[in-house]
């Protein structure tokens, strides 16, 4: 190998206040075959020029500046330059453990059949301060599809990671929790754009369709949440936003359809899709309806109406069992098993290589 084990890759658009901090969390890496590759959207509050001088400093460092065309087309300029077996993208604003590069690579190289390596993630405010309400947004549906595996090192096999954004939810939500084989993006492609600040979800489902993942428990990254970031919470519970999820959705799977074996697809088009739209139609009208009586009357027309999906589960809610959403991640490994695509999650015993360091 000519190139470095892993490029890091830093996408900016004014955020000086923030880019000591990421860069001390880069260049203090117990792993030091990395190159940073640093694209700029023409800052204007001085961080243009703290690249310069960093450049100047330490020749494993690559500056450009791109136009501003958004936060993912800034991404893809970085990637588009690296040279590294791995690419890592280190967003302006965040940080990570001192051994998060060494530990994902060296995850990465012991499980070829992996193209993601994944990590925990600590969401922190504007001050670098773990927000502990957060937590439990950071790993999500990570983490509820797995509990047993959370804090164990595993292998999440392909498709399942994909299927599981059919529950219209992030399965990873920052860039940063992982580290990518930069084989992959000829696969998967770059990162598109067109849904705005949420467009990561497209890309995410895309990867965990046709790539398998490697959990790496021991380490970590941050995700700072602060009023100048991109990406938008706002809308992340209006019209808009769902109608986005499910154009993200129908795209993806488009895309990566090529890649998928037909029983998949077959599946997908005669229940799983049918099934989750009608799951999310049904629990997105119920939690519209603020009165008790309201809800028990939609429940009722349900019942009797003519959709499948919405009829079992309330009748399996009347007999107390578990919400679609919550044993969904189940009963769609057990689907994946019956087809012989299983198991959908593997606990990883194996010892980690130990990644290269210059």
């Amino acid at each position: 190998m000519t190139g470095p084990l892993v490029s890091v890759c830093l996408p900016n658009l004014d955020s000086l206040p923030f880019l000591q901090e990421r860069i001390d969390t880069i260049f203090g890496q117990t792993l030091t075959d990395w190159e940073l590759v640093v694209s700029d959207n023409y800052s204007q509050d001085g961080a243009w020029e703290f690249f310069e001088r960093l450049a100047r400093q330490d020749s494993r460092v690559s500056i450009a500046q791109a136009p501003r065309l958004g936060m993912y087309a800034n991404w893809n300029a970085c990637v588009r330059r690296a040279r590294g077996e791995f690419v890592y993208i280190a967003t302006s604003d965040d940080g990570m453990a001192p051994d998060c590069l060494e530990k994902l690579a060296s995850a990465l190289i012991a499980n070829e059949q992996c193209d993601v390596a994944h990590c925990q993630l600590v969401v922190v405010d504007e001050a670098g301060q773990p927000i502990p309400s957060h937590r439990a947004m950071a790993h999500g549906l990570f983490r509820r599809s797995a509990p047993e595996l959370f804090d164990r090192p595993h292998v999440r096999r392909a498709p399942f990671d994909g299927l599981l954004c059919l529950l219209r939810e992030h399965v990873y939500y920052s860039i940063t929790e992982t580290m990518i084989r930069r084989s992959l993006f000829p696969r998967v492609g770059h990162f598109d754009s067109r849904w705005g600040s949420t467009s990561d979800f497209h890309w995410h489902m895309r990867v965990g369709l046709v790539a398998s993942t490697v959990h790496v428990p021991d380490t970590w990254a941050t995700w700072r949440i602060h009023p100048h970031q991109a990406t938008a919470f706002a809308i992340a519970d209006s019209a808009e936003y769902h109608t986005r999820i499910e154009e993200m959705i129908a795209d993806a799977l488009e895309l990566t359809k090529p890649y998928l074996p037909p029983r998949i697809v077959d599946g997908l088009s005669k229940h799983w899709l049918p099934w989750s739209a009608e799951m999310t139609t049904y629990y997105g009208d119920l939690l519209a309806k603020s009165r008790a009586s309201d809800r028990r009357l939609y429940q009722l027309s349900r019942l009797f109406g003519s959709k499948p999906a919405a009829r079992v589960e309330i009748l399996r809610r009347l007999r107390g069992q578990p919400k679609w959403p919550d044993i969904a991640p189940v009963a769609i490994q057990r689907w994946l098993e019956s087809i012989g695509m299983g198991p959908a999650l593997v606990e990883d015993r194996r010892a980690g290589a130990v990644a290269r360091s210059a």
